[in-house]
């Protein structure tokens, strides 16, 4: 191992450590053996969250993140919004835009072996964009775990929680997010 490459191994591990342990980041896909709780209301949890004027997405107080994510999610995405001074991931995840401006939702869901998936196609800005959330039943309800979104230019998908890890080894690198503007 070259000596950059521990440096850069050693400030990970510092951030990291700061953070929840990966595994608790990550949506827990293991099926549960609860009573069943009917997956609309998953939906209406999302649905919820893109009605409300006053939604923040995944910025915000960390009061406002666990009252739709799992407390592992907020967390991390907490601390990540603390160390990018709110850059974040460069974008907001649940619409897949710098921008909340969301018109013409609409909503799918189905059930996985870890709890429900929604997938909402809608307008962000007037362009065509789609999400699906991943959804785990927590004691407090259903709660976002994941998201994951396709962009409508190259066709690439990808999950917030990739997102996440790759900007805290970019900050761990001393190479952290950069304001666009």
């Amino acid at each position: 191992m070259t000596r950059k490459t521990a440096l850069v191994a050693g400030a990970l591990t510092l951030v990291m450590a700061g953070c929840t342990a990966l595994p608790e980041v990550w949506p827990n896909r293991v099926t549960s053996n609860a009573a069943p709780v009917p997956i609309s209301e998953a939906e209406d949890l999302i649905r919820s969250m893109f009605e409300s004027p006053d939604w923040q997405g995944t910025g915000g107080e960390m009061e406002a993140l666990l009252a739709w994510m799992t407390p592992a999610l907020a967390e991390a995405s907490w601390r990540l919004a603390s160390v990018t001074d709110n850059i974040g991931v460069g974008m907001e995840p649940s619409v897949g835009s710098p921008y909340i401006y969301v018109t013409d939702a609409r909503y799918s869901t189905r059930a996985t072996p870890w709890g429900a998936e929604v997938h909402v196609r809608f307008l962000n800005t007037n362009e065509p964009r789609e999400t699906w959330f991943e959804t785990v039943q927590t004691p407090d309800g259903w709660r976002v775990a994941d998201i994951v979104g396709r962009d409508p230019i190259t066709g690439r998908t990808w999950r917030y929680t990739d997102q996440m890890a790759e900007v805290f080894a970019a900050v761990a690198r001393g190479e952290g997010p950069r304001d666009p503007s």
